[in-house]
């Protein structure tokens, strides 16, 4: 598995995951299987500098989405995907919010310990929605490979 205290390993590791569950979405409805998902690679965010001068960058808005009309059934299969498929990464907590699902908007996240998200977002069509599915990843704020390896020689070589 990546080192993902790396910024450069984590991205890559939340993007193929985030791929990879589409992928089984894409399987498992069928009203998913064979479209064209809209994709956007995000952004990075770089954060102040700490005490040693390196900064610690941060990945949003990496998204997949579709706009597609689901059933309550497709909402439950792809509940069931999300929860079955991200207990098996790096994100330890898994959970549905049902705040708004009696107007047809599902909300299901995947966090890790250190802020690292993965949210799918479903609307339901009808007179408050238009229908669609999106994945939303985050990728929590990290060194660059450079400034990593860079901070671990440094810290080293402070405690000989």
């Amino acid at each position: 598995m990546d080192n993902l205290d790396i910024f450069e390993d984590a991205s890559k590791y939340f993007l193929e995951k985030m791929t990879e569950f589409k992928e089984v979405l894409s399987d498992k409805v069928n009203s998913l299987n064979n479209k064209d998902w809209l994709f956007s690679k995000g952004s990075v965010k770089t954060c102040k500098a700490d005490e040693t001068g390196k900064k610690k960058r941060c990945k949003v808005g990496l998204n997949y989405g579709l706009k597609t009309e689901l059933s309550v059934d497709d909402v439950d299969i792809i509940w069931n995907e999300f929860s079955s498929f991200f207990t098996k990464t790096y994100v330890e907590n898994i959970e549905r919010i049902s705040n708004n699902e009696e107007i047809g908007r599902y909300e299901f996240f995947a966090r890790s310990s250190v802020g690292d998200e993965i949210s799918c977002t479903i609307y339901l069509a009808n007179e408050w929605n238009i229908p669609q599915i999106g994945l939303l990843g985050f990728v929590a704020s990290r060194y660059k490979k450079s400034e990593y390896t860079g901070y671990l020689s440094n810290s080293v070589d402070k405690k000989v």
